[in-house]
Order: structure tokens, then sequence, then C-alpha cells
């Protein structure tokens, strides 16, 4: 929806600008203009002031922080916490790193090719000594850094603050400014405040001193435009002052009541631009009458900032975004001519240019209008010549009109259809063309002759020309019959055709010939063309070379200019340029034959909305070289001698952009080069501005990357790349090479193999007939010994068991035959015997059947996650009541230990290491139990002082021929059999079984068990 704003926008500019002057009548600039908002990536639009370092990158201070713009992308800059946000103005120094000044810091920016940091450099508002609301920043010539805050000014050395009290006088009465700093040719720094007084900086004293000029005003802005000369934009208008050698105003002169002015920028050497708090942009042209304008199309009223970069573009900053301007090429406002059609532009004899529409006959003045010339005609005008002081008007309706000083001579009749071109060679010599024939007049007589016979009766003609001997020269139409050249001597046309470049072409005709030195150039229908030396050869526009030509031209600097249906063409040497409205043009629609350099060295142009004029210039501006980095990594550029790995197969993806702007209007194209061959066809990017690098060839490469900016820029040098694309691992030269080698080793060896194969066969039989025989040997052998040793063990065995049996038996029998004999307790105690030697006798038997089934794989092992801990405390608690029947003490150290093993087969190895400690320990003594960790085992540890073995009877332990039993210290019997059960349940559970013992000393049994895997 529209608001007030918006509809009364124009109406309130013309208003308000109408106290400028006479504007309307001077030639303004004409700017094409960008913006950066909201609605285009700029999320914050306070803008107050941008900058560029010296990298390229654009840099914004806005009321929400300081962004970066890189990659066509805002980025912004984090700020210490708790920091104000509120940024006012971005200020770069000679080394090119940029001050960024907040509500209460003051920031540098050090630029960097990969990434960009800001610095908190000076804290304000905190110390008396340091800034309070800081304002501007300025270096000067000797490069001392000032800086002023809402009443006082600081100089900056290094980090050091050097603070000059002014007056509170001067005290700001504005947000965002308070100091100006002039500083003249001749060294003088004057200082202007907010409230208008003016101070001059003393080096020997160091200090301000107050000079005698003082105005009522208020003073927003400053700008240099002299060696001594500035201009003030202050609350009542725009003044100029002219500052004498000792630092006074020697001259004051308003030179604008109506632009309050905020800021300014020079646009050329008498024209400065001039942005506003509250009437947008405005142009002004100094001179004797200073003439000011309002800037074209520029969106907002409100201007904070303008600067001018080093590619000559201007960005504005506004409080409703950013805006980037470029003056457009060509110029068509505000000359004296309307924009009507123009029918002919030509020159005359001076070189000035003579312009015609249908109905009027205008020359230049100077490059800003044209007089209207007191001409008068009857029909409509089609076509203009002026020779001498003769003037030549073809009409629509077939005649020829001739003037001599504006006065009609003659009127000559040539056919019913319209005059199209003329060529004057002398008053005896003057070639029409009409109705696509050719005729030739003297003007004494009148006389006029048709050519229609030498063009075998077709009307073909479609344009003609002199060069620089007067020859003429006939463009026509087909491929037969497009080009011709006039022979004086035999009054001939002979045709030059050359059908070589046509030969595969329809129909096609001819817009326009010029001749430069010995050459012709060809406009046509197909494109240029260039005859020279009997030869006609296609000039190549790149990809605009298949256009139709209107009209051709050349300057002074050998640039060709050509008119297209896309606009205005420019080919000078290699490079080619395309210029649309976008630059000026007042349209597309291009006359025919209407394209003129004149003598000042403007190049004019005719359209059917008026006319169009560019100054030609031998010096233009190439576009920066493109900016190129790694896709989805913003702030990694590639630095200008990396180089880029990648392995063949892979792809690589590199995002391009450039340092001028807008991004939209720049032209990227791209070439692929291996080692040193030379750039042959260059390639157009995508529209998202990347490049896609895949199925190269192993080997070194360069990517050749350039750029175009749209109007008058030449492409850029080359951003070169280099590129080396590795072979995959597996077909690199060496590992083929690898390969090779061990194939060859290979088929060696397996021929080695093969020969001594038969050889190796018949040793392995003899000594598997060997290895056989010793094993049937070694075999009988350990049968013989198994056998002993189960004899032994049986004979052990039977020893055992026939002992308690013995004493079973002699007691049982001494109770039935000696009943009456014995006593009560006698017979107790008998019973007693009786009961020990067979639960012994039991408990040997129960050991030996666990063995044998362990023996003969019928165990099974049931492992499971436990405690050790609760294991060893239930032992714990059963025998130290046992141990205390002989005053023996048993104690544990526990924690708490995961395993993984048969719970019962632990069980058992404990009781059975416990019993035997209990069993030869002495009175008096102490057994423990430890445990602890170990890799991914625990080990247990029965400990006791008691009677200790030797190192025989150690040996001896856990074998099945030499089990050995001895009495305890209480004369306990045993089978020494338990030991036995409890190695195989040890190494069951995937542990060991040792012991340490020394003769009276006591002895230490240790078992492994595996810990649990968590």
């Amino acid at each position: 929806m529209l608001t007030l704003f918006s509809i009364y926008k124009p109406i309130l500019l013309f208003i308000l600008l109408s106290a400028f002057g006479n504007f309307a009548n001077a030639q303004r600039t004409d700017f094409r203009i960008h913006e950066y908002n909201k609605q285009n990536k700029l999320s914050e639009e306070l803008v107050k002031s941008i900058n560029q370092d010296f990298n390229g990158t654009y840099y914004f201070a806005t009321d929400g922080g300081v962004f970066s713009l890189i990659n066509d992308e805002f980025n912004l800059f984090q700020l210490p916490e708790g920091k104000s946000k509120y940024f006012k103005e971005l200020f770069r120094l000679h080394d090119g790193s940029l001050l960024a000044v907040s509500d209460d810091a003051i920031y540098k920016i050090n630029p960097s090719f990969e990434k960009n940091e800001i610095e908190l450099l000076i804290e304000c508002n905190k110390d008396p000594a340091a800034p309070k609301y800081p304002k501007h920043v300025y270096e000067d010539k000797q490069h001392r850094i000032w800086i002023s805050d809402y009443n006082h000014i600081f100089r900056m050395n290094g980090k050091v603050l050097e603070k000059y009290v002014m007056d509170e006088k001067n005290l700001t009465s504005s947000y965002a400014r308070s100091f100006q700093f002039l500083e003249c040719d001749n060294g003088n720094l004057i200082v202007v405040s907010q409230k208008g007084w003016f101070y001059k900086f003393e080096s020997e004293s160091n200090s301000f001193e107050e000079c005698n000029f003082k105005q009522d005003f208020l003073v927003h802005s400053s700008f240099k435009i002299g060696a001594n000369e500035f201009l003030l934009g202050t609350s009542v208008g725009i003044i100029k002052i002219i500052v004498d050698f000792n630092g006074r105003v020697v001259h004051n002169e308003m030179i604008s009541e109506g632009v309050i002015a905020s800021c300014f920028e020079r646009l050329s050497q008498n024209r400065i631009l001039a942005g506003t708090w509250y009437q947008g942009l405005v142009e002004i042209k100094l001179g004797d009458k200073n003439n000011f304008y309002p800037v074209g199309g520029f969106p907002y009223f409100t201007v904070n900032e303008i600067i001018k970069d080093e590619f000559g573009k201007f960005w504005v900053s506004t409080n409703s975004g950013a805006i980037v301007m470029k003056p457009k090429f060509f110029t068509s406002q505000f000359l004296t001519t309307n924009s009507e059609y123009v029918a002919c532009i030509r020159k005359n004899s001076k070189g000035e240019l003579i312009s015609a529409s249908r109905n009027h006959v205008y020359k230049s003045i100077d490059q800003y209008s044209l007089k209207k010339q007191n001409i008068s005609f009857t029909g409509t005008l089609n076509v203009i010549k002026t020779f001498k002081n003769y003037t030549f008007i073809g009409t629509e309706q077939g005649n020829l009109l001739v003037y001599v000083a504006d006065e009609l001579i003659k009127k000559i009749p040539v056919c019913q259809q319209p005059i199209s071109d003329i060529e004057i060679v002398s008053i005896k010599e003057i070639w029409l063309v009409a109705n696509k024939e050719l005729f030739k007049l003297d003007l004494n007589d009148a006389k006029l002759k048709s050519y229609f016979d030498q063009f075998k009766n077709r009307r073909i003609v479609q344009d003609i020309c002199l060069d620089k001997k007067n020859t003429l020269f006939v463009g026509g139409e087909y491929k037969h019959s497009y080009l011709y050249k006039y022979d004086r001597e035999n009054n001939k046309f002979r045709n030059i055709s050359d059908e070589s470049p046509f030969e595969n072409v329809g129909d096609f005709w001819i817009r326009d010939l010029e001749p430069v030195e010995d050459s012709l150039f060809i406009g046509c229908s197909l494109g240029l063309y260039k005859y020279h030396d009997s030869v006609v050869e296609k000039v190549d526009l790149g990809e605009l070379s298949q256009g139709e030509i209107g009209a051709v031209a050349v300057d002074q600097y050998n640039a060709i200019w050509l008119t297209t249906s896309k606009g205005v063409i420019r080919k000078r040497k290699n490079d080619i340029s395309l210029f649309t409205p976008d630059q000026g043009l007042p349209s597309k629609t291009f006359t025919v034959g209407n394209l003129v350099v004149d003598n000042r060295g403007f190049l004019w142009v005719g359209t059917s909305n008026g006319l169009a004029f560019a100054k030609v210039r031998d010096s233009i501006p190439t576009t920066p070289k493109p900016l190129v980095h790694i896709a989805n990594e913003n702030n990694y550029f590639i630095t200008p001698n990396a180089q880029l790995e990648v392995t063949k197969g892979s792809m690589l993806l590199l995002d391009v952009t450039a340092s001028i702007y807008p991004q939209k209007q720049n032209q990227f194209q791209y070439c692929i080069i291996r080692g040193v061959e030379k750039i042959r066809d260059w390639n157009d990017i995508s529209n998202k501005n990347q490049v896609i690098v895949s199925d190269l060839e192993p080997g070194n490469y360069k990517i050749c990357i350039r750029c175009k900016h749209e109007g008058n820029y030449l492409w850029s040098n080359h951003k070169i790349v280099p590129l080396k694309v590795n072979q995959i691992w597996y077909l690199r030269w060496y590992i083929l090479l690898s390969e090779l080698i061990i194939v060859l080793i290979l088929i060696f060896l397996t021929n080695i193999y093969s020969k001594q194969r038969a050889k190796k066969q018949m040793l392995k039989l003899e000594e598997l007939v060997s290895q056989r025989t010793v094993q049937l040997q070694n075999a009988n052998e350990n049968l013989l010994l198994a056998n002993k040793a189960k004899d032994k063990f049986l004979s052990i065995i039977g020893h055992d068991l026939r002992n308690p049996f013995n004493a079973i038996r002699g007691f049982s029998k001494m109770l039935i035959h000696d009943t009456d004999m014995l006593s009560e307790e006698e017979q107790k105690e008998l019973l007693e015997t009786i009961y020990k030697s067979s639960d012994d006798t039991f408990k040997l038997l129960e050991s030996l059947l666990e063995w044998a089934n362990v023996q003969k794989g019928n165990f099974k092992i049931n492992k499971e996650k436990f405690d050790l801990s609760v294991v060893i405390q239930s032992n714990l608690e059963l025998h130290k009541s046992l141990a205390s029947l002989k005053g023996i003490k048993v104690i544990g150290k526990i924690e708490k230990v995961l395993v993984d093993a048969d719970k019962a087969m632990i069980d058992t190895i404990i009781r059975n290491l416990l019993s035997n400690a209990i069993k030869y320990s002495f009175t008096g003594q102490t057994i423990e139990l430890l445990v602890f960790k170990n890799d991914d085992f625990a080990t247990l540890e029965v400990k006791d002082t008691g009677m200790g073995m030797t190192k025989a009877q150690v040996d001896k332990l856990f074998k099945i021929d030499s089990i050995f039993t001895s009495e305890g210290t209480a004369n306990e019997t045993g089978t020494g059999f338990g030991l036995m059960l409890s190695k195989e349940f040890v190494e069951l559970n995937g542990g060991e079984i040792y012991v340490k013992s020394e003769k009276n000393k006591g002895t230490s049994f240790f078992f492994t068990i595996p810990l649990s895997k968590k």
C-alpha cells in the first residue's frame, strides 16, 4: 500500500529544490542505483557510515553493529559482551585499517585475506581521560589521529590518549556530530564545533586557539574543495569559506540557503554530491552561478554519509539502507532538444554534430546542449548532409532540398520514395540512395543519373560511403552482391563481394559502411565484417557476434562502436563491452546508421527516443580481479600463492565474487588449462557464480577466472588458481611399478618353487616317516609313563583308602565283641573315630569322582558374573569357627570385585586352600585372605605362617604321580588330593594356581580369576 510520504515525495522534492536556483537548465549526472536494505540482504537498515579496506571489503556501521560484505553476504561482527551496538562512523587510516566508532568504544578492524577481526581499541564513557560518547575520527597528513567526543578533542599516540579540554560553549546538541576537522594545504589544522566556533591547532603550544570567526549556525559537515577552500553544511545552508596562510577565515559565502547538507563527496572537478538530512541527495555544480538539482531516482530523504570507492562508485548511508551509485556512461537528460525520434546525425565540415528529427535540425553547442537551426522545410526529413556552406536534406517524399546559410536554393525531385543516404564528393558529384536505387547528381545543372542498370536492374543498394580518397563503396544485399566499388575512370561499379564468409547463409543485407584507414567495416544483418586487401573476414564480437549491426563508428583510440538490438557495443582490441539503457541510453531502438564520434571526442547515438552521448576516453577502468574461495567456507579465501589438490574422480566447487558491487552487474568466465597450454576458450560461470571442477586427468592445471563489470569496464586480469589433480592411490606410478615388481618376483619365486617342489616333497615324505616313527616311540613312552603314573596313583589311593578302612574295621570289631569291657566314654570315642575315618574316606571318594569327571570331560562348567567378596566372606565366617578350635585367627581384606567364573568351583577352591592353611598352622598364628586386581584378572592369596614346605615338596604339588600327604600341626590326616582338584577347577575357569613356601616360615597359595567385562 502506498503511503502519503511515497505519494508526495516527488512534490516535496520539487518544492524544496525550487529554492536551489535554475537547476532545470543544467546538465545533471544520471546515476545507476542499487539498494541494500531488509528486502535486499542487509538486515539493519539504519546505516550511519560505509567504508572499504585495502582488500576491497566493505563495512557498514549501523544501529545494530558493524557488518562486513563478503561473498555478497553481510556478516555481523561479534562485540564484547555488554558493549553498545550503536555505531556512528567508519574511518579508514592510511595503513588500510579501519576505526569504528560506537556509543561507548572505538574499535580497530584489521583487514585480513582470510578473516577480518574487530579489536577493542579505546574504552569510552568510563575514564575522564578517555572520550565520552565519541563522535568523529580524523587522521591528518602527519598521520596524527584525532578523536572528538560530545565536547572535547583527543589525540591518539599509539594507545595513549592526550585530551584537549574545550570550552563548554562547544557542547554538541547532536547525537552523531560534534567537531569538524579542516586541514589546509599549508599544514594548518582547524576544527569547527557543531555550535559554529572555529579553533586553530598551535603545534608550539600544543593547544587549540580560538579564531575570530563565528557565525550563528550549527555545523553538520565539512568538505575540502581547494587548497584552503571548504564547504560547510550548516543549519542555514551550504557555506563556502576560504582560509588564509595564518588560518584565518578571509572569505565567507553562502552558496545555498535551501540545502541542509549532512555530508559531501566529489563527483568531478567542479561538481559535488551533497547528502542532506531531509532532502535526499543533491548535485552541486560550482561556478560563477552555482546550480543545484536532485539526483534522479534517489529513493530516500535522509543521507548520513557518502564515500567514493576506488572503482568510482558512490556508497550512500541512509536511514533506510545503503545505496551504491555509479554515473551512467551515456547521458541523455536536460538537452535543449526534446526526446523525439532521431532521424539522422552527421558531422559538418568543422566536426560539429548535426542532428535532425523528422521536422527540425539541430547543431551541438557543447556536450550539454543543442541549438535549433533556422532551417524550414516541407515534408518529412529522413537524412541530412553538409558540405562546406551547403546543407542537403533528403525527405521521405523523395525530394532533395539544398540550403546555403539556412536558405533553400533548390528542390530536386529524385523519386517517389524516401531518400535514405547522401554522400558528396563535390558540387558536381553528389551520390544519393532512394528506394534502394543509386543516383548521381550534378548540382550545377541539377542533372540526375541513375545507375540502376549497373546492379543488374535490381533494387539492392542499402548504404554508401566515401573513404579518405573519395572512393565510393556501395553496400547491397545477398551474398553475391553485397559490396561494390566505384571505378571513376570508367564510370562503372565493380562487384567486389567475397563469397567465402557467407557460403552457408541465406539472404542478408548491409546496414552501414565505415571506412577506417585502408579498411572498410561492414555492419550487416549477420554481424560485423571487415574488408581489407580484397578479403572479407568476420570480426569476432564474442557472444554478440551474430546480431544485426545497425551502425558503425570508430573513435580516435581505434575502438569500434556498434549499435545492435541489445544495445551499443564497444570493441577495443580483444575487449567487448555492451552498453544498455542501464548505462544511460534512452532506448534500445537505434535509427539506422546514426552513430558518430565528433571532433571533441564525444560519441553520439541516435535512438527512437532522442539523442545520447558519452565522452570517449583512452583510459578505461579495469575490473578488479575476482575473489575465489572454497564453497561453503565463506571466510576461507584462496590466497595468491595457494595450490589446491584433489584426487582424480572427486569434485571441487569454488565460489567466485568480485570486490566491485553490485555483484549482479558482474560477469564471470573461467577456463582450465593444463601445464603450459594457452587460454583458448572462456566458459561463462553459472548464475550462482560457482566453478565446478571435475573429471580431470591427473596432472598440474591452472584455473583461470576473470571478471567484467557491466558498462565502461574492461575484463579483469586473470585470477589464477593452481590445481594439482592426484591419481587414485592404487593407480599411481609407484604403486603400479611396485605391483609389476611383485608380479615379477612372484613369477621368479614360482619358478624356483616348481623346480624344488619335487625335491622338497621327497624330503617331506622322509621327514614324515621319521616323525611318525618318533611320534610312535614318544606315544609308547608316554603310555608307559602314564601306566606307571596310574599304577602309582592307584597305589597311593589304595594306601589312603586302606588306612581309614582298617581303622573302621578294627574299631567296629571292638565295639561288637568287647562292648562289655568298654566304658561308655570309650565306646563314644571309638564311634567318633569311626565317623571321622568314614567322613574322610567319603570326602576323598567325592573328590576322586569329581576329578575323574573333569578328566573325562563330563563336568559342566557354569560361568556367571558374581561378586567375589561375597564368596570370600562366606568362607571366612565358616572357617573362623573351625580355626578357633586350634586357636588360629582367620582374617581377610574384602572389597567388591566382579568376576566371571563358576561360583561353586571358586567356593570349593577357597574352601580347600583355607582348610589346608588351618591344617598346617600352629596355635596363635594368623591366616590372611588377600584380593587384588591385575590387568584383566583378580588374584586371591591364602597366606599362612605355619609349617611351610621345602622346595622338593613344592615341586611335587599338583602332580598325579607324586601326591603326598603329611600330618597337620594337630596330627590331622589328609590325602593331598584337594589341591589336584583345585588346580583343575582354576584352569577350567581360565586362571592359574601357584604356590610360594619356605620351611617353617609359612605358605602362600595364589590363584587367578577373570574379571567381569562391564
